[in-house]
C-alpha cells in the first residue's frame, strides 16, 4: 500500500510542478531602444493636418507622400545604439552631389515618449513596435499650426 501512496504523491508533485512552471521560452519584451535600433526604417505614410505644400510647388495635400519627389520617398533611416541616426538617400538622390548618407544624434526623452534629433527636431512617439515606427511633429508657418504624422516600417 505504501508504494502506491508514494506513487500517487510523486505523480501529484510532478503535476503541480509542471502546471505551476512558468514558460521560460517566452522572449522578454523588447525595450524601445531595442525596437528602434532593430533595422532600417522606410517612410510608409506622411500625413499633414491641415494640408501642406511640401515642395513649394503650389500643391497642398494632406497625404504628403503624394507630393514628395521620388528621390525623397526612397530615403530610409537607421537608428544605432551609439546614439546616431543615419539617413540614407536610397537609390535616387535629389542632388547628385549630396552625400549618400548623413547622421545626427538621437535620443529618447520624457519617459521615452519623445524622440529627439539633435538638429532641433522633436517628435512625439505615437507607436513603436517590431514593425512600425510612428511619430508626430508640430510647427507653425505663416501663422498656421501644422501637425505631421509620419509612419515608418521595416
Amino acid at each position: 500500500m505504501k508504494p502506491k501512496i508514494q506513487s500517487i504523491v510523486l505523480l501529484l508533485m510532478i503535476t503541480i510542478t509542471l502546471s505551476c512552471k512558468k514558460d521560460n521560452d517566452e522572449p522578454a519584451a523588447k525595450t524601445k531602444t531595442e525596437l528602434i535600433t532593430s533595422g532600417s526604417w522606410k517612410r510608409t505614410a506622411f500625413i499633414a493636418n491641415p494640408a501642406y505644400d511640401w515642395n513649394a510647388d503650389g500643391t497642398f495635400d494632406t497625404n504628403l507622400l503624394n507630393t514628395m519627389f521620388p528621390c525623397e520617398k526612397d530615403n530610409f533611416e537607421t537608428y544605432q545604439t551609439n546614439g546616431l541616426v543615419i539617413t540614407d538617400e536610397g537609390v535616387t538622390k535629389c542632388n547628385p552631389s549630396d552625400p549618400q548618407t548623413w547622421s545626427v544624434s538621437w535620443r529618447f526623452s520624457n519617459n521615452e515618449t519623445k524622440l529627439i534629433w539633435d538638429i532641433g527636431d522633436e517628435y512625439t512617439l505615437l507607436e513603436l513596435t517590431a514593425t512600425t515606427l510612428k511619430f508626430q511633429s508640430t510647427f507653425v508657418e505663416n501663422g498656421v499650426t501644422y501637425t505631421h504624422v509620419e509612419t515608418y516600417g521595416h
